[in-house]
C-alpha cells in the first residue's frame, strides 16, 4: 500500500508539471488573433466567403475555439449580422465560412471582421476573447463596369412562397426612374441616394419562363432582370420497390410538382441502398431499376433522393426481396373441351426464381359482371374445370396470380373470352289456337311465341307440327314450318278430332313438345258477352269456373281488333286462377278489345268459358248520327237514322237525345228533352 501510494503522488506530480509546462507555451503563443482574413463572394448565390488562419498554434497542437463574425452595411457602425462559429483548430489550418445575404450584394458596401477565443475545457484560464481583425471591405459596385442603370440580382431561381429582395443601383445625377414588375408599376425603399430597394414576400409561380422585373431610367434606358420562380420541390410520395423475376427491383414512386424552368433543370433523382453502399442516379422522374444483387442479398434498405438547385429531400423503403414479389400477367390462356355447360381453362405463368407455389384468381365474367370466382394454387401451369354454364353463351374469362407465401400484389389480368355450344331447347313453346269452322271443314290457325335466350339454348331453325287424328290412330302428319315464322293455318276434317304437338329445333336438339287438342266440337259455345271497364292499368278479368277437372285457363284478345290480320294475344294462367289483369302497351283509349276466356280439360282441348268487351277509356263519339226525315204531316214526323257500327264505336253507345224547337224561338232551360235507348233508331 505504501509503495502505491507513492507512486501515485509521483504521477500527480508529472502532471502538474505538464499543465504548468502547457500554460507557459501557450502564454507565450497569446493572443491568438486571427490573421489572413480574406473574403470574396459569389453574386449568384449572393454569399459572402470567408476564409482565415490562427497563426501561433505549436505543430500538431488542436484546440476548440470560437470565432464571432461581424457584418455590416454601407456603414461599419451599421452592424446586420452576428455569428458564433465553433470548430476545433489545427496548426496552419485555413478555416472557412460563409454567409448569405438577403440583399443582393452589390447593391450596398459590406464590412466584415472576426475574432476568437479558446473555449477548450482543458485550458479554461484561455478563454478571453483576441482583438478583433481589421474590417474588410467588400464593394461589389466598383467593379460593374461602364452603364447608368444596374438591376440586381440577375436572372436568380428562388422557391415558390420565398421572399426575395431586388435592387437598382443609378449613376445618373438625374434620378427620374420607374420600375415595373410584370408590367405593373411598383415603388421601392431608397437606400441611399443612388440605391433603391424592392421586397416582395411569398413570390408566386407565374410560368417556366420566369417573372419579368424592370426599370426605366429617363424614359429611354431599360434594365430588367428575370425572377425564375420554381415549384417547391416536394418528397417523393408512395416510393415502394418490387420484383417480377427475383432478377431486378423496379422502383416507383410520385414526383409531385415538375420544378424545371426554362434554362434550368427538372429534379433530379438518385437511388441508394446503404447495405451495399450502392448508388445509381435515376433516369426517369418516376421509377427506377435495380439489378437485384448476385450474392443473394435479400434485405434491401433503399434511400430515394430528390434535390434540385435549390433543395434536397429524401425518403426510405426497407424490404425483404422474397416479400415484394410482382409476378409478371399470365399467358397462354387456352380454352378447351368446350360444350354447352362446361369448359376447361389452362394458362401459363413465368417463372420467379425459386419461388414453387403461386396462387392465381380465376374469374369468369357473363353478361358485364362476375359470375364465378375460383383460387387456384398452382407452379408453372394452371388448369380450371368451368361448369354450370350457359349453352350458346359468350363468356369472359380472366387470371392473375400473386406469390402464395408473402402476399404483396396481384399480377395484371390476362383474359380469354369463348362461347359455348349450343343445347336442345329446354322449354316448350307456348302454344295458342284459333279456331273457324266452315263447310265441312275447320281451319285451325296455330300460334307459338320465340323461346327466350335461356329457354332456346341456341339459334331455332324450324318448328315441327305433328297432326295426329284421334279417330283414324295411323293418320300423322308432319309440317316443318323455318324459323322465325310464329305461327301456320291447318285445314282439318270437321267431323274428327285432333291432338297437335308443336317442337322448337336448334342444330343441337328438339324442345319438349306442346299439345293442344281440337275436338269434334269447336269448343266455341255461345256464350254472353258482358262489358268490362279498363283503366291505364289494364283490363281486370274474372270468371267463374264450371268444371273443377281443368289443367288451367287461358285468356286470348287481340291489341289491334280494327285489322283484319292483328294475331292473338294469350295469357296462360294456372288451374286454381279465377282472376287475371290484362296489360299491353298497344291499348289504346277508344278502342274496344274483345277478350275470350277458356279452361283447358285435362285432354288439353280449350272450351270457351266466357267474353268480355271494353275500353281502357271510353271517348265520345266522333261523328253525329246521319238522320233523315219521312211521313211528315201537319202533326208528326219520322226520323230515321242508322245505329254506329261496333268497330266504329269510341264507347258504349247508352241512347240518343233529339231536340225540337220551333224554326223562330231558341231553346229554353225548360225545353222537353225525348231520350231513346240505345236500341231505337226512329
Amino acid at each position: 500500500m505504501a509503495l502505491f501510494g507513492v507512486f501515485q503522488a509521483a504521477l500527480l506530480l508529472a502532471l502538474l508539471s505538464l499543465r504548468t509546462y502547457q500554460s507557459e507555451v501557450l502564454s507565450e503563443l497569446l493572443p491568438l488573433t486571427p490573421e489572413s482574413l480574406e473574403v470574396s463572394i459569389n453574386s449568384t448565390q449572393q454569399r459572402l466567403y470567408l476564409q482565415w488562419r490562427v497563426h501561433n498554434l505549436t505543430y500538431h497542437q488542436e484546440l476548440k475555439m470560437v470565432f464571432q463574425i461581424e457584418i455590416s452595411r454601407i456603414e461599419t457602425s451599421n452592424v446586420i449580422w452576428v455569428e458564433n462559429y465553433s470548430t476545433p483548430v489545427k496548426w496552419d489550418q485555413v478555416l472557412h465560412w460563409s454567409w448569405e445575404s438577403k440583399l443582393p450584394l452589390e447593391c450596398a458596401t459590406h464590412f466584415v471582421r472576426i475574432r476568437s477565443v479558446v473555449d477548450d475545457a482543458s485550458i479554461p484560464e484561455l478563454g478571453l476573447w483576441s482583438n478583433w481583425s481589421s474590417w474588410e471591405e467588400v464593394d461589389v459596385q466598383k467593379s460593374l463596369g461602364q452603364g447608368s442603370l444596374f438591376i440586381f440580382p440577375k436572372d436568380k431561381l428562388v422557391e415558390e412562397g420565398s421572399n426575395v429582395t431586388i435592387c437598382y443601383i443609378s449613376r445618373s445625377p438625374e434620378n427620374n426612374i420607374s420600375c415595373h414588375l410584370e408590367g405593373v408599376p411598383i415603388h421601392g425603399e431608397q437606400l441611399n441616394p443612388n440605391v433603391s430597394t424592392f421586397s416582395f414576400n411569398n413570390v408566386p409561380f407565374i410560368r417556366v419562363t420566369g417573372t419579368n422585373f424592370y426599370c426605366i431610367m429617363n424614359k429611354h434606358e431599360t434594365s430588367g432582370t428575370i425572377l425564375y420562380v420554381s415549384k417547391v420541390l416536394e418528397e417523393p410520395k408512395d416510393f415502394s420497390c418490387e420484383t417480377q423475376d427475383l432478377k431486378t427491383l423496379n422502383c416507383t414512386w410520385n414526383p409531385g410538382h415538375d420544378t424545371a424552368l426554362i434554362g434550368f433543370p427538372s429534379q433530379r433523382y438518385t437511388l441508394f441502398e446503404s447495405f451495399s453502399r450502392k448508388k445509381k442516379l435515376c433516369a426517369r422522374k418516376n421509377w427506377c431499376d435495380w439489378q437485384v444483387a448476385p450474392d443473394s442479398q435479400e434485405t434491401y434498405n433503399f434511400t430515394l433522393i430528390a434535390e434540385n438547385n435549390l433543395r434536397r429531400r429524401s425518403v426510405n423503403v426497407f424490404f425483404n426481396l422474397t416479400h415484394r414479389v410482382h409476378p409478371m400477367k399470365p399467358f397462354k390462356v387456352v380454352l378447351k373441351s368446350i360444350s354447352a355447360t362446361n369448359a376447361t381453362m389452362t394458362w401459363k405463368v413465368h417463372p420467379v426464381g425459386n419461388y414453387s407455389t403461386l396462387l392465381c384468381q380465376v374469374e369468369l365474367h357473363g353478361g358485364g359482371k362476375v359470375i364465378q370466382q375460383h383460387n387456384v394454387s398452382i407452379t408453372t401451369n394452371g388448369q380450371y374445370f368451368l361448369s354450370e354454364l350457359e349453352p350458346i353463351t359468350q363468356y369472359v374469362t380472366r387470371v392473375r396470380c400473386a406469390a402464395a407465401q408473402h402476399f404483396w400484389k396481384w399480377s395484371q389480368w390476362t383474359r380469354q373470352s369463348f362461347t359455348t355450344l349450343e343445347a336442345a331447347p329446354s322449354e316448350a313453346p307456348d302454344i295458342w289456337r284459333n279456331v273457324k269452322s266452315m263447310l265441312g271443314s275447320r281451319t285451325v290457325t296455330l300460334f307459338w311465341k320465340p323461346l327466350s335466350k335461356s329457354q332456346a339454348h341456341g339459334k331455332i331453325l324450324f318448328y315441327n307440327v305433328v297432326i295426329e287424328n284421334l279417330d283414324k290412330s295411323s293418320s300423322v302428319k308432319l309440317l316443318s314450318i323455318p324459323a322465325p315464322a310464329n305461327g301456320t293455318e291447318l285445314t282439318l276434317d270437321q267431323k274428327c278430332s285432333y291432338q297437335i304437338h308443336v317442337t322448337a329445333n336448334n342444330s343441337a336438339g328438339t324442345s319438349p313438345a306442346s299439345v293442344i287438342g281440337i275436338s269434334r266440337d269447336s269448343g266455341n259455345k255461345k256464350v254472353e258477352e258482358r262489358r268490362i271497364q279498363g283503366t291505364e292499368d289494364g283490363f281486370s278479368l274474372s270468371w267463374k269456373p264450371q268444371s273443377g277437372d281443368v289443367i288451367g285457363y287461358v285468356v286470348d284478345w287481340c291489341d289491334y281488333p280494327q285489322d283484319p290480320s292483328c294475331p292473338l294475344q294469350w295469357k296462360n294462367l294456372g288451374p286454381n286462377t279465377t282472376s287475371t289483369v290484362i296489360r299491353s302497351d298497344a291499348f289504346r283509349p277508344g278502342v274496344r278489345y274483345n277478350f275470350r276466356i277458356y279452361e283447358i280439360s285435362t285432354e288439353r282441348i280449350a272450351y270457351l268459358l266466357e267474353k268480355k268487351t271494353g275500353y281502357s277509356q271510353e271517348l265520345a263519339p266522333s261523328n253525329n248520327p246521319q238522320v233523315t226525315i219521312s211521313n211528315l204531316t201537319s202533326h208528326s214526323f219520322i226520323l230515321n237514322w242508322k245505329d254506329y257500327s261496333t268497330d266504329s264505336q269510341s264507347g258504349f253507345i247508352q241512347g240518343y237525345y233529339v231536340y225540337l224547337k220551333h224554326t223562330a224561338e231558341q231553346c229554353h232551360p225548360g225545353f222537353e228533352k225525348a231520350v231513346l235507348s240505345g236500341a231505337e233508331t226512329k
